[in-house]
């Protein structure tokens, strides 16, 4: 795994399959998006609730270039279902910034690529057969 993965907990203590479990994921969004500087992964634990018994929070920041990305405590009372749940909406937004980047980039290449307006074309005249010319200006 090239991006530097930090885990940090609150309240509770991960077992090694739950490390495990966020290792693998993380190691997994490397596949939707190659440019991942670092990624921040905090698994809490807050006090019991009494509706909803014991919910483990599960937030994510991915690090990019000019950008960072959040996900924001995905709750469930299954560690394991909360944590796949966090690194999936995850996904779809490393997704949409890959598909928003490359749209941007594909915009500004087929402007580059346009026709010629007639604004752009400049005339010329040529010495010796006194016909006009058009020079095309792509500049």
């Amino acid at each position: 795994m090239k991006i530097p993965l930090r885990i940090s907990t609150r309240k509770l203590t991960l077992s090694k399959s739950a490390l495990d479990s966020i290792k693998n994921k993380a190691k997994k969004l490397e596949q939707f998006y190659d440019k991942i500087i670092a990624c921040r992964v905090v698994v809490e634990r807050p006090h019991r609730h009494k509706n909803h018994g014991v919910q483990f929070h599960v937030s994510i920041d991915i690090s990019l270039p000019g950008t960072e990305l959040a996900v924001k405590r995905e709750s469930n009372e299954d560690l394991y279902i909360a944590i796949r749940d966090a690194f999936d909406v995850a996904r779809r937004q490393l997704l949409n910034h890959s598909r928003k980047r490359k749209d941007k980039t594909n915009k500004s290449m087929l402007e580059n690529l346009r026709e010629p307006e007639l604004a752009d074309l400049e005339l010329a005249e040529e010495e010796y057969y006194g016909d006009t010319a058009y020079e095309l200006d792509y500049a």
